[in-house]
C-alpha cells in the first residue's frame, strides 16, 4: 500500500496504489494552521467554536450594535437555561438572541444581551457575570464587548 509508487509498483499485482492526501504538505501545513489561527480568532472575538474536540460547534449570528454578548459553559443538566435567563431577566436586561449546543457533558451557550434595562437603570455586568458564573453547574463565563 503507497500514496507514492515508484515505477515498479505501478503496475505491481500486489500493490495498492492510493491517492495522496496531502496533508503532509508545507501547503497543508500552512493552510492547517492558518485555519487554527482563524478558528482561535474568532472564537475569541464572537465566541464562535468550529473544528473542535471537546466543545460543540456553536456560532451565533453578527452580535447586535449596542449589545453585549457573554459566552459560558456548563454542565449539560436540565434547568441550566432557565437558571441562566432568570439571573440576566432578574437583572432587568433583555435577551437579545442565544444558542445553545451540547457535546456529551458539556454545553457551551452564547447569549446576546441588551446592556441598558427599560427604565435606564445601570447594570454592573460584572456583577451580573459573577452571579451567573456562581450558578450550580455553570463551569465558566466570559463577557464579550465586541472588536
Amino acid at each position: 500500500v503507497t500514496d507514492f509508487p515508484d515505477d515498479t509498483l505501478w503496475d505491481h499485482r500486489n500493490s495498492v496504489v492510493l491517492p495522496h492526501l496531502g496533508a503532509s504538505t508545507e501547503e497543508a501545513e500552512d493552510s492547517a494552521a492558518a485555519m487554527a489561527a482563524d478558528t482561535i480568532r474568532d472564537y475569541l472575538e464572537t465566541g464562535t467554536i468550529r473544528n473542535s474536540v471537546n466543545f460543540p460547534p456553536t456560532a451565533l449570528p453578527d452580535r447586535p450594535d449596542d449589545s453585549i454578548r457573554i459566552t459560558l459553559v456548563n454542565r449539560n443538566q436540565p434547568g441550566m437555561l432557565a437558571k441562566i435567563a432568570e439571573v440576566i431577566g432578574k437583572s432587568g436586561l433583555n435577551i437579545i438572541q442565544q444558542i445553545n449546543h451540547s457535546r456529551d457533558t458539556i454545553a457551551y451557550n452564547v447569549i446576546d444581551i441588551n446592556p441598558h434595562t427599560a427604565d435606564g437603570t445601570s447594570v454592573s455586568l460584572k456583577a451580573l457575570q459573577k452571579e451567573i458564573t456562581l450558578l450550580e453547574g455553570v463551569l465558566s463565563t466570559r463577557v464579550l464587548f465586541g472588536t
